[in-house]
């Protein structure tokens, strides 16, 4: 895989443009190498804020159960599409997918955060790294820790992403032991 540039630490906004638009297929898609709307979207000086995408996976509020990260009942969770928005009730979550899709080359690690804006309102995003080699779009999970119900807008800015170079590691994501069971993942999605 091309190098561009010998800097390890965290990418500026032209080292991300570069893997973006040079890479094939590029780190991340679609990529915007300006900032747009409210919340923002697109390429900011040291990262990238990311969309929100219209798949959602609520938990059914009838269902009484554990949840298990060993043994995820899937009817537990029910698939919604939203065009405009989407409501999170007070002391509620969801799982999200952004609208980018990424391509990590392998020696960049991508650091998901949540937005300014939101977090004012009681937004908690959350999202693990995304690894060296990993590809796919990003499932999020969205935690409204507020008493009012937020309006997450679809399209719009919903987190940033900070991209880190550092030696290629001894495995990449694609290589663990642990099989790397999210590799191309589609969309939101539920854990393996």
């Amino acid at each position: 895989m091309a190098r561009y540039g010998l800097q390890f630490g965290i990418l500026n906004d032209q080292e991300i443009l570069r893997l973006c638009r040079e890479m094939n297929p590029p780190m991340l898609d679609p990529f915007l190498s300006t900032q747009k709307g409210k919340p923002s979207y697109g390429l900011g000086s040291m990262g990238y804020d990311l969309r929100l995408g219209e798949n959602f996976l609520v938990h059914q509020p009838h269902k009484a159960a554990v949840l298990d990260p060993r043994d995820i009942e899937k009817d537990l969770f029910k698939k919604v599409v939203r065009k405009d928005y989407f409501l999170l009730q007070p002391h509620s979550q969801v799982l999200a997918e952004t609208v980018e899709r990424f391509n990590m080359p392998d020696d960049i690690l991508a650091e998901v955060l949540g937005k300014s804006t939101y977090a004012r309102l009681g937004l908690l995003v959350n999202a693990t790294p995304a690894e060296p080699t990993w590809r796919g779009i990003l499932t999020l999970e969205l935690a409204n820790l507020s008493p009012l119900p937020i309006k997450l807008y679809v399209g719009s800015g919903i987190a940033q992403v900070l991209f880190f170079r550092g030696k290629r590691p001894g495995r990449t994501y694609d290589e663990k032991e642990s099989g790397g069971v999210y590799q191309d993942q589609t969309g939101v999605t539920l854990p393996q």
